[in-house]
């Protein structure tokens, strides 16, 4: 997205009652890897549990009710500033080339998970997104090039480019995921399946949805 640029920020809280602050954009999801998280923006304070998330406007406060991990997805016209971030740090960033701006878009969050050994079949979806590997360990081979991802590592999909992903065969697998789709794809998979005969095999992996948001940027 020309001048728009999505960070994937983890905040890690060691201490029952310890807070950070993220400054304020416009537009962030917060996803609760580990722990028991109080979450407040300009619009609300709600509590995250574990495998939770929710979407979050203007600056944040994070404060912990036990020792937590938080990922949060945000999306600025700018980079993220490090020095903004004390208790956070950045993992991954990568600027949205391929969706144009301004405009109406949906900012997707959810989490995909796989049996041991199961694969996600050569595909691309319709839009670009960030994901970071929650448990387990996941192969994702694009552009003639392999790379193997574990917990807590991440990676960046363009969207269109084609992505065969085979999953270890020692434990189940899940990544969590924010991407950016135009609105039609509001509510539907963006998945599109290069091989209309792999398209009719047996999809092993789950989804689940948290949020599906419509923003304007």
């Amino acid at each position: 997205m020309a001048g728009l640029v999505m960070s994937l920020i983890e905040t890690v809280i060691d201490a029952t009652g310890g807070e950070a602050l993220l400054p304020a954009v416009d537009h962030r999801m917060v996803y609760v890897a580990e722990g028991d998280v109080t979450v407040t923006d300009r619009r609300d304070i709600r509590r995250l549990l574990e495998n939770s998330a929710t979407y979050a406007q203007g600056a944040v406060t994070l404060r912990a009710a036990a020792p937590s991990r938080i990922w949060t997805f945000q999306l600025s016209p700018d980079a993220a500033d490090p020095e903004a971030l004390a208790g956070s740090h950045v993992r991954l960033e990568r600027s949205l080339e391929d969706i144009a701006v301004p405009g109406r878009y949906v900012m997707r969050l959810d989490r995909v998970d796989f049996p041991p050994g199961a694969i996600a079949h050569t595909h691309i979806h319709h839009g670009p997104g960030i994901r970071v590997v929650k448990t387990g360990e996941i192969e994702v081979q694009q552009h003639g090039e392999s790379h193997r991802y574990r917990a807590g590592e991440a990676w960046f999909e363009r969207g269109p480019d084609p992505v065969r992903a085979p999953t270890t065969e020692a434990e189940p697998t899940a990544f969590v995921r924010c991407m950016v789709a135009t609105p039609e794809w509001r509510g539907r998979s963006t998945i599109e399946y290069v091989d209309p005969a792999e398209a009719d095999l047996p999809r092993l992996q789950g989804n689940v949805r948290f949020i599906d948001t419509l923003i304007e940027v």
